[in-house]
C-alpha cells in the first residue's frame, strides 16, 4: 500500500499525474526498497505511516535519478558511435 501511494505521489511530481495502477505500484515498490536500504545505511527510523511514505517517495526520487543518469550515458554513447 505504501508503495502504491509513493508511486502515485512520484507520478504527480514527475508528470503532473500518475503512471497508472501498475506503473505506480512498480515505481513505488522500487522506491520503497531503495528508501528502506538508504534508511538502513543512514540509521534513520520511520516511526509512522507518513514517515514511511516520505521515505518511499525519497527512494523513488533516487530511482528516477539513477534511471535518468543511465539514459543520458546511453544516449551520449550512441551519439559518439554515430559520429
Amino acid at each position: 500500500m505504501i508503495g502504491l501511494v509513493a508511486g502515485w505521489i512520484m507520478g504527480i511530481i514527475r508528470r503532473g499525474r500518475g503512471y497508472g495502477l501498475i506503473g505506480n505500484l512498480f515505481i513505488g515498490t522500487i522506491g520503497s526498497l531503495i528508501g528502506w536500504y538508504l534508511m538502513g545505511l543512514l540509521n534513520i527510523r520511520a516511526p509512522n505511516l507518513l514517515a514511511q511514505i516520505v521515505l518511499a517517495v525519497a527512494g523513488a526520487i533516487v530511482f528516477f535519478l539513477l534511471v535518468g543518469s543511465f539514459r543520458r550515458k546511453r544516449k551520449k554513447k550512441n551519439r559518439e558511435e554515430d559520429e
